[in-house]
């Protein structure tokens, strides 16, 4: 269901910080191997014993960057995923390898339920990188590094631990999953809620009314006046908002989310002038006691 209403849906889940430091060490460890690349065994890795070099690809560039990443086909349908790195060895084998950072007390490992995703984003990569025929070793690379948290001064330095950590795949899940994911897809209601998924519970909550999941926009004669056009555009607008609160939990939502909502449903794009025209229609509603609005939140009253 999470999926279905994420890309049929287009509802899309709250987006999260931006985790603005692991991309910095990503960044970084990108420069350290690109150094060795195509040249040599780096330090780190000659340090604990391996002979890996950092692999050379025309590709390379490309599957490294978010959004494009390595493609490969499977049911005429495109999927991808960018890499972190690619190293190989004397037999031309290639090893895929994922660039991770925390900062705990603890070790690094992979022995964490939750770090299943880990595995199979690394197994997903292998597939990926097999489509587009290299050698690929089903043995994967975890670069792992720990931020150091002890008594030190900050001094504007942050300390990392390495660990370089194995991993073998297998991906003998990839095509019956996408499958499966095709299959949903193609359907045109979602699958049942799953009892154990508290965003299901959540979401399930709030699309209560048709118009949630299917918004219709407002449609008028192409030789109806201005003024009408836009007091339909408002009367819709209005009972927008009242459906959505009304789906909402408590019946409570921030502003701003309304009024996204409002236009998306509307038909309209979220531009300056719409959102104030989406504002006008919510401020109305207060005047007219339909809803309170305080704290950046709308209420139904």
């Amino acid at each position: 269901m999470c999926f279905w209403l994420d890309v049929k849906g287009k509802i899309k889940r709250p987006s999260g910080p931006p985790f603005s430091l692991n991309v910095a060490v990503d960044h970084l460890f990108k420069n350290e191997f690109d150094l060795s690349r195509g040249k040599g065994i780096p330090a780190r890795l000659a340090k604990e014993g391996l002979s890996f070099i950092p692999a050379e690809h025309p590709k390379l560039d490309q599957w490294r960057e978010n959004f494009k990443g390595v493609t490969r086909q499977f049911c005429e349908i495109e999927f991808f995923g960018a890499i972190d790195d690619l190293w190989v060895d004397m037999f031309g084998v290639h090893y895929v390898v994922d660039y991770k950072a925390t900062s705990k007390a603890d070790e690094v490992s992979l022995d964490a339920d939750w770090q299943i995703s880990y595995k199979r984003q690394v197994e997903f990569y292998q597939w990926l990188l097999r489509g587009n025929g290299l050698q690929i070793s089903n043995q994967a690379w975890f670069a792992y590094t720990n931020g150091i948290k002890d008594n030190s001064p900050f001094n504007d330095t942050l300390r990392f631990k390495t660990k370089l950590l194995s991993y073998e795949g297998n991906g003998s899940w990839i095509e019956p999953t996408l499958t499966s994911l095709i299959n949903c897809l193609n359907s045109e209601t979602p699958p049942l809620c799953n009892e154990n998924c508290a965003y299901c519970q959540f979401i399930a909550k709030r699309i209560s009314t048709k118009n949630y999941l299917d918004p219709v926009p407002v449609k008028v004669g192409k030789r109806m006046p201005k003024v009408a056009i836009q007091t339909a555009n408002k009367n819709a607008e209005a009972d927008f908002a009242i459906n959505f609160l009304e789906a909402a939990i408590d019946k409570r939502m921030p502003i701003d989310d309304l009024v996204t909502h409002v236009i998306k449903a509307n038909g309209r794009r979220a531009t300056l002038p719409n959102k104030k025209i989406a504002l006008e229609v919510i401020y109305q509603l207060q005047t007219e006691k339909v809803l309170k609005l305080e704290n950046g939140i709308a209420t139904l009253i």
